[in-house]
């Protein structure tokens, strides 16, 4: 069980919310939900390996089994995902802050320094993650500035360890209670 701590407040004396919160307080409200972070890894047009960093990752499906994960409409990202139509999603560990911050850079070489290995379909896997998934994309469905990836899973691996967590605009870490 994961451990979080909240202050009491009262519900009483909540203002009454907005019809349409300005941008900037909307992301504030959303970050109250801390999230895990994924990096999704492809080949882009030239076959020269493609990641970003996205915190948007959830299951979908047992059977068949899928996921989701969203990207910003009109990105490269988008692109290249509707290009290639298969991704890994890589489940980052804590101690992999950097390759978290990297991916998410605009640095021209984003996979230097960072341990790879490639999948039998050729597709980059980064070492040490705590899970990985490989997809071919099932749909990319609209929903507002971004599409919504569902992804079929046609292979996955997982190990033990702590998620690296991100939480009121930060990386955090999350701590579990034993039973």
């Amino acid at each position: 069980m994961m451990t979080a701590h909240t202050a009491n407040t009262a519900t009483s004396s909540a203002p009454a919310p907005a019809a349409v919160a300005p941008k900037p307080e909307l992301r504030h409200a959303f970050g109250r939900f801390p999230t895990g972070i994924a990096v999704i890894t492809t080949l882009d047009e030239d076959g020269q390996p493609y990641g970003i960093t996205v915190n948007s990752f959830a299951s979908v499906s047992m059977s068949p089994p899928m996921l989701s994960w969203n990207v910003i409409r009109g990105s490269r990202a988008h692109a290249t995902i509707g290009q290639a139509q298969r991704f890994v999603v890589n489940i980052l560990s804590q101690d992999q802050r950097h390759v978290a911050q990297q991916m998410a850079s605009r640095m021209e070489d984003r996979f230097q320094g960072v341990a790879v290995r490639h999948s039998s379909d050729g597709l980059p896997v980064i070492e040490d993650a705590l899970a990985t998934f490989e997809c071919e994309v099932h749909a990319m469905v609209e929903a507002g500035d971004h599409d919504i990836v569902l992804g079929r899973i046609q292979y996955f691996e997982h190990r033990d360890g702590a998620p690296l967590v991100y939480w009121q605009g930060r990386y955090a870490t999350a701590a579990c209670e034993e039973h």
